[in-house]
């Protein structure tokens, strides 16, 4: 196994660990040199298994993090399973050698690290087979191939393991993260790759040299799974990472084209109090005194958040309503009150186009609504009406009453507040209207809310529009 390349700034810890690791590795091969030659006994295998490593290391599969892969363990696997530990580093080090200049010659650095991580590997790799029962050269077929199992696996585990923490050193990317992106998912093709060996192993001895070179082609498939699960698994991750892009760039359009409808609408309720003088300042009293009444019937956050914003924007749709008729002193005609009831649903339609504001536009539009269903612009009843709608409708008029209007004089605040217990029950939710009352009495004794300002109304929108986000 080739792992990532090690081109970052050293540290005195991962220059000990590379270090460690090549001292430990260079022990194990002075070791196996000491006992090479009581070991060989087919030069020939020897030398096409050791030809067969480097031949697998020279194309490796490359992973997600510049490490990489290859099926040379394979030939190692076969060399313990048919002479032992000793024959096994030598044609491991063949794999290392090649590994050294490929793709490219490395750094003394970088070889000593691959030369004796591979070595730790088949070593302990080695010695798991034979602790397990595997016998040399190999006895019966299952017991080999069990044997040959759990010691590919000891060698994935060491392998991985080494490289993965000198990755970690060298990025200080954290070691879970890193094992998981290159190697959880390649148990299954390791530990594949080494029955292979041990077939390699079991094939020579049935069949000799014609046996061995048989079994070469199942490693070629199984290098060729490798290369193309990763393949596959690249193009889909440069998919992936293209939708994410293209989300984060949707998301960010969005976000922007809600704020530009926000700010849109926000300037088009600063425009209507410009147009209709006898409104200024009426939204955002109503909206004061409409999150009151939400609080004090305990509505959720996302629901005073949604009553706040209704409320700024419930007469939004007089903008499209004719200045003759929105400041005509006299009775209106039949004609003229079907076009200024159309405000709701002009209004409705004008918040449509936010999705952040699809809590609000059945409140706006039904804020003319009646309790008793002779509202407009559908004509709801009772609980019909969405109940933020019922509470907007009751600080609309009782704010609309105590203002002056082009075609009538503001009514006293007393006045107002008896028309409103006058028509609760018919025209307005009666719960609602004694809250009101309450409300307003608590304001005359002097409870009220601190944050209650007339400031301007593009500043109550920003405040309502971040009330809302939040909740969201």
């Amino acid at each position: 196994m080739q792992e990532r390349t090690l081109d970052m700034p050293k540290t005195d810890l991962r220059t000990a660990y590379i270090g460690g690791v090549a001292g430990v590795g260079a022990l194990v091969i002075a070791w196996s040199t000491l006992n090479l030659g009581t070991a060989i006994a087919d030069p020939i295998t020897v030398l096409l298994l050791g030809i067969l490593a480097a031949g697998a290391q020279r194309l490796p599969v490359f992973l997600f993090r510049s490490s990489a892969v290859s099926v040379a363990f394979a030939a190692t696997i076969a060399a313990y399973v048919l002479y032992g530990t000793p024959i096994a580093i030598l044609v491991n080090l063949a794999a290392a050698a090649v590994n050294a200049v490929t793709p490219k010659r490395k750094p003394f650095e970088k070889i000593a690290f691959n030369t004796g991580s591979l070595t730790i590997s088949a070593f302990l790799a080695s010695t798991t087979y034979q602790l397990v029962g595997g016998q040399v050269p190999p006895g019966e077929i299952v017991p080999t191939l069990l044997a040959v199992a759990v010691s590919s696996l000891v060698y994935f585990a060491v392998n991985s393991g080494l490289v993965t923490m000198v990755i970690s050193f060298s990025t200080g990317h954290r070691f879970v993260e890193i094992y998981r992106e290159n190697y959880s998912w390649m148990i299954v093709n390791w530990l594949a790759t080494g029955v292979n060996g041990a077939a390699l192993a079991l094939a020579y001895q049935s069949l000799q040299l014609f046996g061995a070179i048989a079994f070469i082609m199942p490693l070629g498939v199984a290098w060729y799974s490798f290369k193309l699960y990763m393949a596959k698994s690249k193009e889909l991750r440069k998919r992936n990472n293209e939708l994410e892009t293209l989300n984060r760039t949707l998301e960010t359009t969005n976000v922007r084209l809600e704020e530009s409808h926000l700010s849109v609408i926000g300037a088009l309720v600063g425009a209507l109090e410009a147009k209709d003088k006898y409104t200024q300042g009426h939204s955002t009293a109503t909206m004061f005194h409409a999150v009151g009444l939400a609080r004090r019937f305990g509505l959720p956050e996302e629901d005073v958040a949604s009553v706040q914003l209704a409320a700024l924007f419930h007469d939004i749709g007089k903008i499209g309503i004719p200045e003759q008729i929105l400041g005509k002193t006299g009775q209106l005609t039949p004609g003229e009150w079907e076009e200024m009831k159309e405000h709701t649903t002009i209004g409705a339609n004008l918040l449509a186009h936010v999705p952040t504001l699809e809590r609000v536009r059945p409140i706006v539009e039904a804020h003319h609504e009646r309790y008793d269903g002779k509202g407009y612009p559908h004509g709801l009843r009772g609980d019909q009406i969405p109940f933020a709608a019922q509470i907007i409708t009751v600080a609309d008029s009782f704010h609309a009453m105590t203002s002056n209007r082009a075609y009538r004089p503001a009514m006293s605040r007393a006045a107002a507040l008896a028309e409103l217990r006058r028509c609760a029950g018919t025209q307005f939710n009666q719960v609602i209207v004694d809250a009101f009352v309450e409300l307003m009495e608590d304001e005359a004794r002097g409870v009220r809310d601190p944050k209650r300002g007339q400031g301007h109304v593009l500043e109550r929108v920003a405040e309502a529009s971040i009330a809302q986000q939040r909740v969201n």
